[in-house]
């Protein structure tokens, strides 16, 4: 009797391992989806499940919750295993390498959902335009943003009261030369002892520098983004203009003079007054002491006019899902896209909700007409894509890596005409967009 004991004992210690591990079937009315993100962007997600399952309490969501950082590896992961979830969340810069194989042709089922066409019309157009693969829709976008450049006042007044004089946020229709000259007047000493206590910005990644790049006149991939471009005299003076921030004029820091200052924090303690950066920071922001000590400005106008950057992030329905499964998980999908779903991102402000229509309550949430959440949204008609390809992370490294050798000193520095050409004739980059004309 004794044996049968300690079996049964054996088995109630085992069973959730069991149940966790072993392999079971899957009811069909059940959906896996991955999302990423921190415990704030988990809660949003649970609240739009909970909202969609009180809806369709036929369908269970079961969630996969990860963070960003591994998260493709994950999903690679799982593509390899043949065993994705049914949706997945996915940013459209890795988006282009996975879409033809990993993710289905969404253009059956829009062609039957005439409800759905009409959502997807109100989305804004970059947003659509970031989940194509050729002429098919492979995701549906959710919720985005772009980037542009925050100002923290305390910085400012500590800045007019160093010089003497009234030291007011950027107008909206600043120029290249105005915010270089603004970046000077916010760079102070006031030990002098030759290092600045206060730097007049961040210097940003080079992927948060593109609205400046463009600024100039200049661009990486052709049109067709198949061909470098990333040349000539525009491209020149983009990069000197990146290189003369911190070597020329001194107005961002360098690593060791922001010592264990992330770019957040440099901007929080007022160690930089302005920062370049997108709508996902906002919510954090209000929860600081400079909950209403910020302004959100554009991004100067240089040569090439006026734009910046918009990111998306879109939901993907995995090829290999049975069929079965395919219709539910596209019940789901669209209710992503529906007012009630698309106020949730609104009212929870981590980034701009995809449709149009759910625009004014973002702002509303936000603060108002003139609040950081409203500057994000009129620069919406200002945003351009990314040039994402299936090589962007190949391009991505290569640039920043030739970016940040234009910053250094010593023997690894560049000079800007030296580093834009190494760029172009770095391999991946030819093997990735052939060589420059």
């Amino acid at each position: 009797m004794l044996w049968i004991g300690a079996g049964l004992v054996a088995i109630w210690l085992l069973s959730d391992t069991v149940r966790r591990y072993a392999p079971q079937r899957r009811d069909p009315l059940e959906i896996r989806l991955s999302y990423w993100g921190s415990y704030t962007d988990n809660r949003l997600w649970q609240e739009i499940i909970s909202a969609f399952e009180r809806s369709c309490p036929e369908i269970r969501i079961r969630p996969e919750w990860l963070p960003l950082a591994g998260y493709t590896t994950k999903i690679d992961q799982q593509f390899m295993a043949g065993d994705a979830p049914d949706l997945i969340l996915f940013q459209d810069e890795p988006f282009p390498r996975y879409a033809g194989e990993q993710f289905a042709d969404l253009s059956p089922l829009l062609a039957e959902d005439v409800e759905m066409q009409r959502r997807l019309a109100d989305c804004w157009p970059t947003a659509i335009a970031s989940f194509k693969h050729g002429e098919a829709l492979r995701g549906l976008p959710i919720s985005g943003g772009n980037v542009l450049i925050y100002c923290n006042l305390d910085a400012f007044e500590r800045a007019a009261a160093f010089r003497g004089r009234r030291i007011a946020p950027p107008r909206a229709d600043w120029t290249l030369q105005e915010f270089m000259a603004l970046c000077q007047e916010l760079t102070i000493d006031t030990d002098g002892d030759g290092e600045p206590e206060q730097f007049g910005c961040f210097q940003p990644h080079w992927g948060y520098f593109m609205p400046f790049i463009w600024a100039h006149g200049a661009r990486l991939l052709d049109e067709s983004r198949t061909r470098w471009a990333f040349q000539g005299s525009q491209a020149l003076d983009a990069v000197s203009f990146y290189a003369d921030l911190h070597h020329r004029y001194g107005v961002t820091p360098s690593p060791i003079q922001y010592a264990g200052h992330y770019s957040d924090t440099a901007f929080l303690s007022g160690r930089v007054a302005m920062y370049v950066n997108g709508p996902w920071f906002e919510p954090f922001l209000k929860q600081t002491r400079l909950a209403d000590r910020y302004r959100v400005v554009d991004i100067p106008t240089g040569p090439g006019g006026n734009a910046t950057r918009v990111t998306w992030d879109g939901l993907c329905l995995y090829a290999k899902s049975p069929p079965v499964r395919r219709v539910n998980a596209w019940r789901f999908a669209r209710f992503l896209l529906s007012r009630q779903a698309q106020n949730v991102f609104a009212i929870h402000h981590r980034a701009i909700p995809a449709r149009r229509a759910c625009a004014e309550r973002y702002v509303v949430e936000g603060g108002g007409p003139g609040s950081g959440s409203a500057a994000f949204l009129r620069a919406m008609d200002r945003s351009r894509l990314q040039p994402i390809t299936p090589n962007w992370q190949v391009m991505y490294r290569a640039v920043q890596r030739h970016f940040n050798s234009v910053l250094l000193d010593g023997p690894s520095h560049k000079s800007p005409a030296e580093a834009l050409e190494a760029l172009a004739a770095e391999p991946d980059i030819v093997a990735a967009f052939g060589r420059s004309p």
